[in-house]
């Protein structure tokens, strides 16, 4: 199996949500978590393809240049210094939603905050654009103080429930077919 993995946002060009009183950056979590769910995958026997990029055409064209066989973007929500939890933003194909459900069962256990579920996006440019099931991993809320200590006192556990999700999928859906 390839996965193609997209921490959210871009380092250099944008940087995504800003909590300044933690003075966190939600680039700079999902590449941090990116790599530490990379490591697992590899660990595990999976080819990994990992980008970064403000240009969504590219990071497109590259998930589906690379051929994978799934594309997982990792973001942190924000909303209201109040909103809370884990959601997995998925198309509407049956292995997208699949998908997704792996993850999100692995990382709704590990983090203990409130299931947002799994939601339909198919119009968001990296679900529509991906010619392989794809989803956008919503880990927690980088502007509520209480996810994001949560999160931090869980990020190798988090990593690690979502290249679980990822290493399940195939099975799943092989069972799904059956």
């Amino acid at each position: 199996m390839k996965v193609y993995l997209n921490p959210g946002h871009d380092r250099l060009l944008d940087s995504g949500v800003v909590n300044a009183a933690l003075n966190l950056r939600e680039c700079d979590l999902a590449y941090e978590l990116a790599e530490a769910v990379q490591a697992y995958l590899e660990r595990n026997g999976v080819a990994v393809v990992l980008g970064q990029s403000d240009d969504l055409y590219a990071v497109c064209g590259q998930a589906n240049a690379a051929e994978a066989d799934v594309f997982v973007s990792l973001h942190f929500n924000a909303f209201n210094k109040r909103a809370t939890g884990t959601e997995t933003l998925i198309s509407n194909t049956p292995q997208s939603l699949l998908l997704g459900h792996c993850i999100q069962a692995n990382v709704k256990a590990v983090l203990n905050l409130p299931d947002r579920g799994l939601k339909e996006r198919p119009g968001l440019f990296v679900l529509r654009n991906t010619a392989m099931p794809a989803v956008v991993v919503e880990v927690c809320f980088i502007d509520n103080d209480y996810d994001m200590r949560c999160y931090e006192a869980h990020k190798d556990e988090t990593a690690r429930a979502i290249a679980a999700g990822i290493i399940q999928y195939p099975a799943m859906r092989g069972q799904a077919a059956a």
